[in-house]
């Protein structure tokens, strides 16, 4: 088991707390390890906090506050002592991005006389606090005050959305908050850049018995969290998410009336924790782990947890060219991807909607014999995933995941949650603890966005909550824009399945939707390039294999690229425009790099870049564009650790690089 406990320091911090006497309240001062990060928390007419970077303003004064049925907004003012500590640790991951993260902060709580507390935490990479309540009885929430208020001319990426029923899928779009109207809807995770150029990104961790979320704007610079109430009466509509599926029997829970409250559970816990994560500069932020770091530790083992690759049959609806036998969802064809997949080193497939009907699993396809497959791919070391709705499991919930486990699946992929509060909170942790009792993985889909739990539950393997490349079949929002938005914002907050592994690309003047032949507006080396930028504990290959096959370059790369990692640094990064991403694994490094609408240039010293301590002279492969979108070229050639390499990459492209 993996605790992350390996080395810890505890003092009284000195220097970097200060507390004021104000004429009506208290004032203290936070900052983080290395004095960069300077958080003021006051208590005068009400608690509130501010937060600058080298003396930057990042969130002028805001307030905290909850209201519930043991204390009030106005107790945060109360009769209080402060106590102090710091932390310095290094804490291990089972998977991820690297192998060790450090975790070093400064800590003030605020303890209050009636079993309240307000802790504060300011790293190196942000700023967290959270409510701590001592109660020996129910505690009912009916207002949380959680405020965020931007600098004046900041520009905004806000994630509106039109109410709290949404699958969490959006494009985040550059705006001045003056364009914003007031009460307009978004999720988080938020992200914005404030006038000296610092990125933002505002979001939550160690989310239990308690609803996600959202943001709403309020006048002037003001964003205020808010949250969905507790329901009170669900329904099943129909037809549901008729733009998103093929299927008119899709459909999704509605909750159809509330509880006056927000949350309900026992009043001895912790809630969870408010993140502000902040970079100097846009690349900055894609090494940002307070999310993950910010979450509880897991509590049993989970070293039978295995990352890997997934073939994914439902993006290309079920396309193989060229075979002997009808494709479709049957026995053949999944036996085919089983082929596939082990021939190729891919640890997974999918089989996805239609392998029985949505609302009774004893009710399978009559063309596909689900044991023969599974049976099968476990017999060529491939292992299995199979797409379930979450309130389908929540009809039998016991019964129906023994059932999974005997089947002998690995993981299984839940859906169209498209709700945040407390209700599905607690069904996804549930959800996440009794099958790990099982050893079955999960890969979560219509599903809010990643709150550490991949820290707690470390068999959720990923987690969507992204537009993602599937919406090439019915929207034009996935964008290369998009595609070089979310790594700075989304990917940042946890593991994210996009789905990337496009074979047919057109551009975006050329894009048409097809839900048969789905294209994206990128090339084929940005969607290679997709597979070391993007992050997860699992990948899609998202398109048909009988179109890998026909392209060895993209067959062999996606073949041998890992999707977990022992260290990554980004190498630069602009919001919508450029990133380049390094990641280790072994003795191999990879580079990712991808463009949006513009040309760039990729300038590299691997010495500097990476820390190449050695004088060894190393093997470079690249993959890269060739005369076409749908076209890529293998080259490679030995350099030095020393050697400065440029690499220009034409708008909506990518690029790979190994080292080795």
């Amino acid at each position: 088991m993996h605790n992350g406990n390996t080395m810890k320091r505890i003092s009284i911090l000195t220097a970097l707390i200060f507390t004021t006497d104000l004429l009506f309240g208290q004032s203290y001062t936070l900052k983080s390890p290395n004095g960069i990060l300077v958080a003021n928390i006051d208590l005068k007419d009400r608690l509130t906090y501010s937060l600058s970077c080298n003396g930057n303003a990042i969130v002028e004064a805001s307030g905290i506050a909850m209201r519930t049925s043991a204390f009030a907004e106005s107790d945060f003012l109360g009769k209080h002592t402060a106590t102090f500590n710091s932390k310095n640790q290094a804490v291990k991951l089972l998977w991820g991005t690297t192998k060790e993260i450090d975790e070093n902060f400064n800590q003030l709580k605020l303890n209050y006389s009636n079993g309240l507390s307000v802790e504060f935490r300011c790293y190196n990479e942000g700023f967290a606090w959270r409510v701590v309540s001592a109660f020996d009885r129910e505690v009912i929430v009916y207002n949380e005050t959680s405020e965020f208020n931007i600098p004046n001319s900041a520009t905004v990426y806000f994630p509106e959305v039109k109410g709290f029923l949404t699958p969490f899928e959006v494009n985040y779009l550059p705006k001045s908050m003056q364009t914003i109207a007031d009460g307009t809807l978004g999720l988080t995770p938020f992200m914005y850049k404030t006038p000296s150029g610092e990125l933002v990104v505002i979001s939550e961790s160690n989310l239990f018995e308690y609803p996600g979320m959202f943001i709403r704007k309020d006048a002037g610079n003001s964003v205020k969290a808010v949250f969905p109430l507790y329901p009170k009466k669900e329904k099943q509509e129909l037809p549901g998410r008729l733009h998103l599926v093929k299927w008119p029997q899709i459909s999704r829970m509605v909750v159809k009336k509330t509880e006056n409250y927000i949350a309900k559970s026992n009043g001895n816990r912790s809630y969870p924790w408010r993140v502000v994560m902040v970079a100097q500069n846009d690349a900055e932020i894609l090494q940002n782990s307070l999310v993950y770091l910010l979450a509880d530790e897991p509590k049993m083992d989970y070293g039978w947890v295995k990352p890997g690759k997934v073939v994914w049959d439902w993006y290309h609806n079920w396309n193989l060219q060229g075979v002997e036998f009808k494709p479709g969802i049957n026995t053949q064809t999944y036996k085919y991807m089983v082929d596939f997949a082990a021939n190729n080193g891919i640890e997974y497939i999918n089989i996805d909607d239609g392998w029985a009907k949505l609302w009774d699993f004893k009710k399978v396809n009559p063309n596909l014999n689900l044991k023969e497959v599974i049976d099968y791919a476990n017999s060529k070391g491939v292992k299995v995933f199979i797409w379930a709705m979450w309130n389908t499991i929540d009809k039998d919930f016991t019964a129906n995941l023994d059932m999974f486990s005997k089947l002998g699946v690995a993981g299984i992929k839940v859906d169209f949650f498209d709700r945040a509060d407390q209700r599905i909170v607690d069904f996804v942790n549930k959800l996440a603890d009794e099958c790990a009792k099982r050893n079955l993985l999960l890969n979560l889909h219509g599903m809010y966005k990643p709150t550490g739990i991949n820290r707690t539950f470390p068999n959720i393997v990923n987690i969507e909550g992204v537009l993602g490349l599937e919406y090439n079949k019915f929207s034009d929002k996935c964008t290369p824009v998009h595609n070089l938005t979310i790594p700075f914002v989304r990917n940042v907050v946890g593991p994210m399945d996009y789905t990337p592994g496009s074979m047919r690309h057109v551009t975006p003047e050329q894009f048409v939707k097809s839900w048969e032949n789905p294209h994206s507006m990128t090339t084929r080396a940005q969607q290679m390039a997709m597979y070391i930028v993007y992050h997860g504990g699992v990948q899609m290959l998202a398109d048909s294999p009988t179109l890998y096959q026909k392209d060895s370059i993209a067959q062999n790369f996606l073949s041998g690229v890992p999707v977990t990692w022992d260290k990554t640094i980004a190498l630069e990064g602009k919001v919508g425009e450029s990133i380049a991403v390094a990641r280790k694994h072994g003795d191999k490094w990879y580079i990712g790099c991808m463009t949006a609408n513009q040309e760039h240039d990729f300038n590299f010293n691997f010495n500097l870049n990476l820390n190449l301590l050695d004088d060894r002279e190393y093997k470079m492969t690249i993959i890269a564009e060739g005369n076409s979108d749908d076209e890529l070229v293998l080259s490679s050639k030995r350099i030095g650790k020393n050697d400065r390499q440029n690499f220009k990459v034409k708008p909506r492209s990518g690029l790979v690089i190994i080292l080795e």
